[in-house]
């Protein structure tokens, strides 16, 4: 049996009111997931550097950021001493069993956290897919713009990119803000529709979109039809259903479309 190293970049920490079939809508994205330990219902997958796991619960989806990603990574408990951090920039955390018994801290209200990210076990790779190979980037909804770079920003240590305006039916204009952290993207979209700040939606990258759209279609997965993506040399296919709770994307990096 294979493991991957258990250090990771990211985790995405998704509550399911309905875990069984959450298992399944993710098991069939990316392939046979691995025990949670101390949650007989929970799985968890490593895809690339991300963490994703699923478990029971009515809270908020979360990124976890690496304590390390915060303070000094040589500090004596490097964990506690990002939660200390975090309160002193108004980002208190909580504990909270995220994954399993392994140390993490959840936001009140908001969809981000902080995790121990040595302490993560290695997985098996059995069973995984080979075709969805990372977390292409993740998507937050918010109404407010300066409250959403506090606490990617100041709060959690992202890395604030890029800003545009878009015009998008029935939103009116939406500030779409790219921040980077936690090796990965945060695409977060503020509008006078949002709520305060969520978790939104996954992107996944596939090294081969059309076999990923081919295996899901096989699988019984309701997917639209590939298209070009809104960046030059991208397509897409979204993944339509209540199992996967967010709403999901599948992107590939066309090196050239089959001919």
């Amino acid at each position: 049996m294979s493991a991957r190293p258990g250090s990771i970049r990211s985790a995405v920490v998704i509550p399911a009111s309905d875990p069984d079939a959450a298992v399944v809508a993710y098991e069939s994205l990316l392939g046979g997931g691995s025990p949670l330990p101390a949650d007989a219902a929970g799985r968890q997958w490593q895809i690339g550097s991300t963490r994703v796991v699923v478990r029971p619960g009515a809270d908020q989806p979360r990124l976890l950021v690496p304590a390390a990603d915060l303070v000094d990574p040589q500090a004596p408990d490097v964990f506690e001493s990002a939660v200390k951090l975090l309160g002193r920039r108004s980002c208190a955390v909580t504990p909270a069993d995220l994954i399993g018994t392994t140390r993490a801290g959840a936001a009140a209200d908001l969809p981000i956290g902080v995790v121990d990210a040595p302490a993560v076990e290695p997985l098996s790779t059995d069973g995984a897919v080979d075709d969805v190979t990372g977390l292409d980037h993740v998507v937050m909804h918010g109404d407010s713009r300066d409250a959403a770079l506090a606490c990617f920003g100041a709060g959690f240590g992202f890395d604030f990119r890029l800003e545009q305006r878009l015009g998008v039916p029935d939103q009116g204009e939406v500030h779409q803000l790219f921040l980077r952290g936690a090796g990965t993207i945060l695409e977060v979209l503020i509008s006078s529709a949002g709520a305060g700040l969520a978790l939104w939606g996954l992107a996944w990258t596939s090294g081969d979109i059309d076999a990923s759209h081919a295996r899901l279609a096989d699988g019984g997965a309701d997917l639209s039809p590939i298209r070009d993506g809104r960046k030059p040399g991208t397509r897409v296919f979204t993944i339509r259903g209540a199992g996967l709770v967010v709403p999901t994307i599948v992107i590939g990096h066309d090196r050239g479309r089959p001919g």
